[in-house]
Formats: structure tokens, C-alpha cells, sequence
């Protein structure tokens, strides 16, 4: 039998109401900062569900509403100022994935009083600790809930960061799919297609194992189905895809994302793609890519997605896109010739299976669009 490491220190709660029924298990201090967007937190009822949780239990909170999409340093310090002025002692991130990340950021700068110009350069150490986590996810993509990992945007750079250790796992992840039912088909587009390219991503990650891969095989066949049915304006069961996307962010806290999110990071921060988008007009072109160094297990994803072949994939994905009004206008070939170089230079595409030239790279974008 090989060998196996599969580290998830996170506790899962799902179902109906389980922010109010289990608050015994997740209320982990004497006053939170809730982490959250605008409008999505308040909007959902979960805000509503949290604080009153949070009452039950005799505990206070404060809120820092301040996270927007790709947030970046500016907006973590601000939510520090909160969390330190309020006497904050834990910290619930109430969101998609940037609140969720932001949550996970903000708990580790304040309890390791990281200065903000080292915060972009550096990453929490083995014995680092943050505020206790709780992550309610809003959405079906990120995984977040499940993951060490928070993604920052560095305009220095013009790129994205994975700020990432032990200590930002959560501690307990509550999964209740009644806050989804309000998306707009284009934020479950969007976050499903990332779901996706996690699976698939970690699937093959050098550090995948067979516990890993039958995860990831597991995250593919139930969202695909539900990507079927949103592609026809069908009903989509947001319950199943806030299943697979926890599921597939236990496959990357695992394996680590690769060659797509790297490619998919240039679109974000140039062309404005939200991120699950733009990891999912990559996903064909990239199956392909890998089919020749791994036939095999390319050939047990597409048998999972129920698909003939990466062009079945790719329709299906332009389907999706089409269907939710969010087809993207295609990068000039300057752009991607750009954009093709970024990718390269990130440390987690240098350590995967199979490493793409410059223009294996283009062609994986041109397949997309």
C-alpha cells in the first residue's frame, strides 16, 4: 500500500439550520469578527443565523464588511484595525471564497502582529498561530471552508498570492446549502467551474494519492451533472455542488492547485474574469494538455464527467457560459502571449507532473476561447 498523508484538522457541519443548532461547536470565543462582503452575508440570512447564534451562546461580535472580490492587503490591515479595536478574539468569515480568505488572513496577522510590509513576502511558519476560524460559505467553488490557504491579490506583482499554513485551516466549517438558493446562475457558473478545476487540478498533483484522487473523482461526478442541468436552465441542486466543492477543497488542502488557477490569475487581474470563469474556460485545453503524460487517469476524469472527450468538455463548459450570459471576449494574441509567461514563473506549476513551454501554454488558452 503506499504511502498516505491526508491532514484536514477542520470539523464539517452541513444541513438545515446548523449554524444556529451547532453553535456550541463553533462559538470559540468571547467576541467575533465577522468577516464578510457587502451585501451577500445580510442577503442570505446567514448573517442574521450567525449573530443570533452568537447571542445564544453570550457572546458579542463586530463586523467588518469591507472585503470585495480578489481582495488584497489594504483590505486585510482594515480588517485587522477592527478586530484589534474591538478586542476581537476569534474570527467567522461569512462568504465566498475572498471573505473566506480574508477571514483566514486577517486571523493570523492579528495574532502574529505581522507587519504590513513583510505581509506579501511572507508565510505563516510551522509553529505560527491565528485566531480561531469558522468559515460559513456562501458559494459552491472555493473550497475555502476546508483549505490552508487564502489567495491575496498583489498589485506589485499583478498576480495573485497563496498566503498559506496549518494554522489558517479552519476550525469548524458550517455547510448550509439554504444560503445558496438566491445566486444568480452566474455566480453558480462561476464558483461550480472552480469546484471543478479543483478536482481536476488535484487530481493530477504530484502529491495526489488514491484517497485524494477517489476524492477528486467524487467532486467531478456530482458537479458535472448539476453544470448538465444549469447549462439547459435546468434546476440545479446547490445542495450537491456545496457538497463537491467542500469535498474538492479537501482534495487541493491535500495536493495544492496547478497549471490552471497559475493561467487563470492573469485573466482575473487583466481582463477582470472572476476566478472560477476563468479556471473553467481553461479546463478542456488543459485535459488535453495532460492526456500525454497521464492517459490513464485523464481518462478516468472524463469517464467521471460523463463527457466523450475534451471537446465534449469544452461545449459543455461554453454552454454553461452561454446559458448564465457571461461569455468572454477572447484576449488579443499579444495578451496571451503575455499572459503565457506568468504562469512559468510560479513555483506550483515548476513542481508538477509535466511542465508546458510557453506555447503549449497559448494553446491551452486559444482552446478556451
Amino acid at each position: 500500500m503506499e504511502s498516505v498523508r491526508f491532514y484536514l484538522p477542520t470539523e464539517v457541519v452541513s444541513g438545515p439550520g446548523c449554524v444556529r443548532r451547532m453553535a456550541e461547536r463553533w462559538v470559540l470565543g468571547k467576541k467575533a469578527l465577522l468577516v464578510t462582503g457587502a451585501r451577500s452575508a445580510a442577503r442570505s440570512g446567514a448573517l442574521e443565523d450567525v449573530t443570533a447564534a452568537l447571542e445564544a451562546r453570550g457572546a458579542a461580535w463586530a463586523v467588518f464588511d469591507g472585503v470585495r472580490a480578489n481582495p488584497d492587503a489594504s483590505q486585510i490591515y482594515m480588517g485587522c484595525d477592527v478586530a484589534r479595536r474591538e478586542g476581537c478574539d476569534f474570527v467567522v468569515g461569512i462568504g465566498g471564497g475572498s471573505p473566506l480568505d480574508a477571514a483566514k488572513a486577517i486571523a493570523w496577522v492579528v495574532a502574529q502582529g505581522v507587519p504590513r510590509e513583510r505581509f506579501l513576502k511572507s508565510r505563516p511558519e510551522p509553529g505560527d498561530a491565528a485566531l480561531p476560524i469558522v468559515a460559513v460559505p456562501l458559494t459552491c467553488g472555493t473550497g475555502s471552508e476546508v483549505t490552508p490557504y487564502s489567495i491575496i491579490t498583489d498589485h506589485g506583482a499583478k498576480t495573485k498570492v497563496n498566503v498559506s499554513g496549518a494554522c489558517l485551516f479552519p476550525k469548524v466549517a458550517l455547510l448550509d446549502a439554504r444560503y445558496l438558493t438566491g445566486l444568480p446562475r452566474e455566480v453558480l457558473a462561476d464558483t461550480a467551474l472552480d469546484a471543478l478545476s479543483h478536482a481536476i487540478e488535484g487530481a493530477y498533483s504530484p502529491r495526489s494519492t488514491r484517497l485524494s484522487e477517489a476524492m477528486a473523482l467524487e467532486a467531478v461526478r456530482t458537479i458535472v451533472p448539476e453544470l448538465v442541468r444549469l447549462a439547459h436552465g435546468g434546476f440545479v441542486n446547490v445542495a450537491e455542488l456545496h457538497y463537491a466543492s467542500a469535498v474538492a477543497g479537501m482534495v487541493i488542502a491535500q495536493t495544492g492547485t496547478g497549471l490552471v488557477h497559475a493561467m487563470g490569475y492573469p485573466l482575473t487581474y487583466h481582463k477582470g474574469l472572476p476566478h472560477g470563469r476563468a479556471n473553467g474556460i481553461l479546463l478542456a485545453g488543459y485535459l488535453e494538455f495532460m492526456e500525454r503524460p497521464c492517459p490513464t487517469l485523464t481518462a478516468r476524469l472524463l469517464e467521471a464527467m460523463g463527457v466523450a472527450g475534451v471537446d465534449e468538455l469544452q461545449a459543455l463548459v461554453d454552454a454553461v457560459l452561454d446559458a448564465a450570459g457571461t461569455t468572454p471576449v477572447a484576449p488579443s494574441e499579444e495578451e496571451l502571449a503575455r499572459f503565457a509567461r506568468e504562469p512559468l514563473r510560479l513555483e506550483l506549476v515548476r513542481k508538477y507532473r509535466a511542465m508546458p513551454s510557453p506555447e503549449e501554454v497559448m494553446d491551452i488558452y486559444r482552446t478556451g476561447f
